[in-house]
């Protein structure tokens, strides 16, 4: 019987954390049993010291196990005992490296309760001293054990976690490359016939509409080349961009309605590195934007440029405004009926890998949006 549904990568998220948790918490608290246990056994046997060190025995057959007991037991121990009489005066002890017996009664009362020595007689009990133990070297090490097995499972969560969204990503990366060249391919053929065509017409068709073709010609092989060139190293050149800027500027203006104004206030950019295609094409992706947010009402599209520890680039438009800011540069986020979502991906794509620079929606609402394009300058 074959499954009719699939994880989805959020499901498989969740289910990787809860697994993760579960085998935390399971581990912790079996790590802290074990140590309880230790510690119970270590309690014990310092009993039986206080019950040796108490007892006195005139059978032959007692105190032949009395020795056995100390050579097999009280002798073996590797945790820290001191003997005190009735009044703390320490007169005996085993695994203690403090001089000072009494500072290390002190230190070892505060994590151990010390056990009392009581002789019986018959219904009266006298107390003659205590015994004041501590754990192992071995015993300590292991009560940071449950905190150890916690870090290192955060660890192999993160990594896993940061592995799987290098996966995705990587898969996501193929998916748009493959896309973006497929695209180009197949419409390459279209176009150099689209070119054999206008030669054909030269001289049969006015020059505007000739002149005009040529141009949107030309541009489509652009838009080809911009595509085919998706997952490349990016061509880059250090120069001042102004021009660049300029020439995305001026094809937008011509093929804007004329209810569109266009205010261009640039100031003096340092030398960037940046590819002349990618960054027309950037610029192009917001200007656009722009257009289709105000739609067929009048508008006003702003292109401002300035120097600030790099070259910056801010476009201001008069639409509607973004709703869910949080979400536009995300693939498939569009608010275009017929729009992909891809175009501030690409352009953000193009800005911050490319570039190295940011793409930041500076502000959005029922005024319009303004967005900002940061490319650092050249260190000398």
């Amino acid at each position: 019987m074959k499954l009719s549904r699939r994880f989805s990568a959020r499901a498989l998220v969740i289910y990787f954390l809860i697994g993760i948790g579960i085998i935390g918490i399971v581990t912790f608290i079996y790590s802290n049993y074990l140590i309880q246990r230790i510690k119970k056994e270590t309690e014990t046997t310092s009993r039986l010291f206080a019950e040796f060190a108490r007892g006195t025995s005139v059978d032959e057959e007692k105190e032949r196990l009395l020795e056995l007991f100390y050579e097999e037991v009280i002798q073996k121990i590797d945790f820290p005992v001191v003997l005190t009489d009735a009044e703390g005066n320490p007169y005996s002890a085993k695994n203690i490296k403090d001089k000072d017996l009494k500072a290390a009664v002190e230190k070892l009362d505060r994590v151990q309760t010390p056990i009392p020595m009581v002789i019986q007689h018959g219904s009266d009990s006298t107390l003659v001293g205590y015994v004041h133990w501590g754990l192992s070297p071995f015993t300590r090490s292991l009560q940071i054990l449950p905190f150890v097995e916690t870090i290192f499972l955060v660890a192999f969560l993160f990594l896993g976690f940061w592995g799987y969204l290098l996966y995705r990503k990587s898969e996501e990366e193929k998916i748009w490359n493959s896309l973006a060249r497929e695209t180009a391919h197949q419409l390459a053929t279209p176009l150099s016939s689209l070119v054999g065509w206008l030669e054909a017409f030269k001289g049969k068709i006015s020059p505007e509409i000739y002149e005009g073709i040529g141009e949107d010609t030309q541009r489509m092989k652009e838009v080809l080349e911009k595509f085919s060139r998706i997952g490349l190293p990016p061509r880059l050149v250090e120069k001042e961009p102004i021009e660049t800027i300029k020439k995305s500027v001026v094809y937008i203006k011509r093929r804007a309605h004329k209810n569109i104004t266009f205010t261009e206030e640039y100031g003096s950019l340092p030398p960037i590195k940046f590819d002349d295609v990618l960054l027309e094409w950037a610029v192009e992706n917001i200007l656009k934007n722009g257009l289709d947010a105000i739609g067929s009402k009048k508008g006003d599209i702003t292109i401002r440029t300035m120097e600030q520890n790099g070259a910056i680039i801010e476009i201001s438009d008069s639409g509607k405004g973004i709703k869910k800011s949080s979400e536009i540069f995300k693939p498939g986020f569009t608010t275009k009926k017929y729009g992909w979502g891809l175009g501030l991906v690409l352009t953000k794509r193009i800005i911050e890998e490319y570039h190295k620079g940011k793409l930041l929606l500076k502000e959005t609402g029922a005024h319009g949006t303004t967005f900002q394009i940061l490319i650092p300058k050249v260190e000398q």
